[in-house]
């Protein structure tokens, strides 16, 4: 994926974004939390938006930082 400009996502990058979000609520359990979903959602779209736009990125930082999510 290329950088984002201004935090906007093209359709193949939400499309990425959408199936982490998916894959790593399951690997948490917390696919039927809708709480947890949101928070699990703006963290990943914060991520994006400071500029990590590659999925595997994301997912190290989701790693790094998986306590406080």
């Amino acid at each position: 994926m290329h950088r984002a400009l201004w935090g906007i996502a093209d359709p193949e990058q939400l499309a990425a974004l959408t199936k982490l979000l998916v894959d790593y609520a399951k690997e948490m359990g917390v696919s039927g939390d809708q709480e947890a979903r949101e928070r699990l959602a703006e963290h990943i779209l914060a991520l994006f938006n400071e500029g990590v736009t590659a999925t595997t990125d994301i997912r190290r930082r989701l790693d790094s930082s998986r306590a406080s999510i």
